[in-house]
């Protein structure tokens, strides 16, 4: 298999025991497994990463084929609770395609999904045309699709203003969920955070980047007030569990200040566009 030696021991480990399960039920069933996200992108954490893989039949799968697959991601996730091993099984014909794909099935959060459309957007397209990891198949950048990067622009503005927005205004609530966890959870001062700074860096380069290489982007241009929380949160992406805050206080505050900052900012940018 192709460039599995670049991948760490455990992630390696992870992927020849799931193609040792799958050729036990049908060694032809994937003819092509790409690993994209924040491995692909080399910024992947053993604790807090996934394994997101896209994997490629020359025929829709049958509802056989995904009971088994169903068996076979269990075995994994009991005998390796982390990473989790996530991803889509598409044809060859579903890659680069939207709205217009048929559902699919697809592994994600322990579940076995037999039909949807998760993942299914420009980005994932572009991670795995540009940087894409091929375990098997050809190679990334030789799969038949084209990269349309004003339909990821214009994603990611429709992303900023839902997903993002209502992210931002639940969080700033005095009493939610996401306010609580925004207190309490490094976790959801990492995601909030560097989340929302590497959509600001892709809106700016027009390039992808990872979590952490947005951050450390951001820290050279945006105003120094919201260093010390964009620092938090590479600090805690690359395992360093030490805070650089005495109060979580005032860490909810910088990021939630800071989120709004980068929300205005990709809002200029918009504009600019427009």
């Amino acid at each position: 298999m192709m460039q599995l030696d670049k991948l760490d021991p455990r992630i390696r480990q992870i992927i020849m025991e799931y193609f040792t399960l799958i050729n036990l039920y049908k060694p032809d069933l994937i003819e092509g497994f790409y690993i994209y996200g924040s491995i692909a992108l080399g910024d992947y954490s053993l604790v807090l990463s996934d394994i997101d893989f896209i994997a490629v039949s020359s025929d829709r799968l049958t509802n056989e084929d995904v009971a088994m697959l169903r068996e076979i991601h269990d075995k994994i996730r009991k005998t390796y609770p982390a990473p989790a091993l996530e991803g889509i099984y598409v044809t060859w014909d579903d890659l680069g395609k939207l709205s217009e794909m048929e559902p699919y099935p697809y592994y994600h959060e322990g579940q076995m999904n037999a039909s949807g459309l998760f993942e299914c957007n420009p980005v994932t397209w572009h991670e795995l045309k540009t940087c894409g990891i091929n375990v098997l198949g050809p190679a990334a950048n030789e799969l038949h699709y084209e990269l349309d990067w004003n339909q990821l622009i214009a994603l990611m503005h429709q992303n900023l203003n839902t997903y993002w927005l209502g992210w931002i205004t639940q969080s700033s609530k005095l009493v939610s969920s996401k306010s609580l966890a925004l207190l309490f959870s490094i976790d959801a001062v990492e995601w909030g955070v560097l989340g929302i700074t590497r959509l600001y860096y892709t809106l700016r380069m027009h390039q992808i980047a990872s979590k952490a290489q947005a951050g450390e982007y951001a820290i050279g241009i945006v105003p120094e007030r919201w260093h010390l929380v964009l620092q938090e949160s590479i600090n805690h992406r690359r395992g360093i569990k030490k805070s650089l805050y005495r109060s979580v206080w005032r860490r909810r505050s910088d990021a939630l200040g800071y989120m709004n900052y980068i929300l205005n900012e990709c809002r200029k940018l918009e504009d600019n566009r427009a």
